[in-house]
């Protein structure tokens, strides 16, 4: 439910990471689960999957295929920037994916990443689509495929790429289901929902994404603000920092968490980037 539209500062998003000195605890017990689990025991349906906790963690992309979609992230960065000019896109080619932060400067991040340059073409869909964890995917969740909730022609998977030690780069605690709200995307009739995360670049232990265990079964109204000009969401109710658990898989190691599960990504320390991809897996319930 929305209760209205302001501006905000970053204390929302300061609230929700403090300042380094609270670490959530990590999650556990969820998984790798096999396919045939994902819903524990439940009639299949958007609200039942993940359980209790409303997540579970799949299996790993091999080396090779997450080492391949940091080559596709990478190339679609060095094009974002090849839009700036060629000693940007030089500098951002020079450098590893995960030391992108030594190439731009914060007015070059902005431009090189806004929501539309974050999300890759269909050829690298289709290619990451081959991929070994898209087959756990069809077993959990029959035929499936991903979301074009911005009607751009194509099936989506976006990447985010964080800088270390960046508040800015982070968003505010949602539900996705919210985003879709308030835009108004639509969810075709008898089709349900699951998000997929994935570090691709990451420190184990430095970065990860924060999830509310169990936040998808109960009800919580929200507001829609603009924190630095980005859409946001501040929710009502008592959920805090406390409650937050942290995902900080491996490279290559995919979370899939229900649609009204709270989460936000945790900002990243250490001194390399963040990198991650996500997508939205539709898939038909009657078929599973």
């Amino acid at each position: 439910m929305i209760l209205g539209v302001h501006h905000a500062s970053k204390v929302t998003t300061e609230a929700w990471h403090g300042q380094g000195a609270h670490q959530p605890s990590s999650l556990r017990g969820i998984g790798p689960l096999p396919p045939e689990a994902v819903f524990f025991g439940a009639p299949p349906s958007e609200t039942a999957f993940g359980g209790p906790a409303g997540m579970v963690q799949a299996p790993a992309f091999a080396a090779d295929e997450r080492g391949r979609i940091c080559d596709l992230i990478k190339a679609q960065v060095v094009g974002n920037a090849r839009a700036l000019s060629a000693s940007a896109a030089n500098a951002v080619a020079d450098r590893p994916l995960d030391q992108y932060h030594h190439a731009v400067t914060d007015v070059q991040h902005a431009r090189l990443l806004s929501k539309r340059n974050r999300i890759l073409p269909a050829e690298a869909v289709a290619e990451i689509k081959q991929m070994s964890v898209f087959d756990y995917f069809r077993r959990a969740f029959g035929p499936c495929y991903l979301s074009d909730e911005e009607n751009i022609g194509h099936e989506q998977i976006c990447f985010r790429l964080v800088r270390p030690n960046c508040r800015a780069d982070i968003g505010s605690v949602h539900r996705d289901a919210w985003f879709w709200d308030h835009l108004g995307f639509p969810v075709p009739t008898g089709v349900a929902r699951t998000k997929m995360w994935m570090p691709a670049c990451i420190t184990r232990g430095t970065a990860g994404l924060l999830l509310i265990p169990g936040s998808h079964r109960y009800a919580r109204d929200y507001r829609v603000e603009t924190i630095d000009g980005k859409l946001a969401f501040a929710s009502s109710g008592d959920a805090g920092r406390d409650e937050l658990r942290g995902y900080f898989g491996g490279p290559g190691e995919p979370i899939l968490f229900n649609y009204g599960v709270l989460h936000v990504g945790a900002v990243t320390y250490g001194e390399l980037c963040r990198v991650s991809i996500e997508t939205t897996v539709m898939y038909d319930t009657q078929h599973i």
